[in-house]
């Protein structure tokens, strides 16, 4: 009887060590794709300020 708890926790454990550890590798995942998106976003808003830039460089051309 006890062996058969025994193994039965053991079992338990095992699977909970697995999803602890799948668990891990999505977290991992996620990082990385939240690190290239916040990459993108800035790369993104960088251009975006460029274009700004020029549009602000036309127009101070023509009030001269």
């Amino acid at each position: 009887m006890q062996s058969e708890l025994f193994a039965e926790l053991e079992g338990k454990i095992e699977g909970l060590i697995e999803e602890v550890e799948l668990l891990r590798l999505e977290i991992s995942e996620l990082r990385q794709t939240k690190a290239a998106l916040e990459d993108g976003q800035s790369q993104t808003e960088d251009q975006l300020k460029r274009m700004l830039g020029k549009f602000d460089r036309l127009q101070d051309s023509a009030d001269l």
